[in-house]
């Protein structure tokens, strides 16, 4: 683990990433991708461009955005481009029609997750999920996973005006904790989730283990990069 030299402050919550981060979907969103573009008519070219790699490096700023890239990259046009604006909402809504379906079947909790979200209540640290995944989906995802109950909150890309990397779920997460961002963790797999952090004034530590759009998490400054969340000096990490 490689603590940066953020300076530590006392830390009375946490709140925690989910794709990535607590649960290895790659698998969920490969098999709803390949549904959704399926049912838009999309040949089986084009659905071999939108593999786990593609995602591995594409997920993570919510639906609207996979969906944006997925369809741009299978028919090989630009994210902006006419076409996709024009298909976006009916891709929104298959996609959202097959995903409650698929959601976890295709999952993983990465390991130590179970015991690390532990070992944070045990410290009686309240904890919150934030994710711009769907809260639907969210909730479902952490129910089906038994992960659920670790949390006081659960926040989706959809329950505020902004997703990640804008700091205002952050901000309006710890509102929720009633905590100030100063002493509120977050602990994520991204780039995005650390700008979030940084920007609301919340300090960050992230996953090695994660997606982070293809790129070296370490690369990231945060004040520790952790292998599994059960082996993470919490104590140090919230003092």
């Amino acid at each position: 683990m490689a603590l940066s030299s953020v300076p530590s402050t006392t830390t009375s919550a946490a709140i925690i990433d989910l794709d990535g981060t607590m649960v290895d979907t790659l698998g969920d969103f490969l098999v709803v991708l390949r549904h959704t573009l399926t049912d838009l008519g999309c040949h089986p070219v084009e659905l071999a461009r939108v593999d786990r790699t593609f995602i591995s490096m594409t997920v993570g700023k919510g639906s609207e955005d996979l969906l944006r890239r997925s369809l741009a990259h299978a028919w090989g046009v630009l994210p902006e481009s006419s076409e996709v604006a024009q298909t976006l909402p009916e891709a929104l809504a298959v996609y959202h029609r097959h995903y409650p379906e698929h959601n976890g079947q295709h999952a993983d909790v990465f390991p130590g997750v179970a015991e690390g979200l532990a070992q944070l209540r045990a410290l009686g640290v309240p904890l919150a999920c934030l994710t711009n995944k769907p809260t639907a989906f969210a909730r479902q995802l952490l129910e089906r996973k038994g992960l659920l109950p670790f949390f006081q909150h659960v926040f989706g890309g959809d329950a505020f005006e902004r997703k990640k990397p804008d700091p205002l779920p952050l901000r309006k997460t710890c509102e929720a904790l009633g905590t100030e961002p100063a002493r509120t963790l977050m602990v994520g797999d991204s780039s995005n989730d650390a700008q979030a952090a940084g920007a609301a004034g919340c300090p960050v530590v992230l996953v090695t283990y994660g997606y982070n759009h293809g790129h070296p998490v370490q690369d990231v400054p945060a004040r520790a990069h952790i292998a599994r969340l059960d082996q993470a000096d919490w104590p140090t990490l919230l003092a």
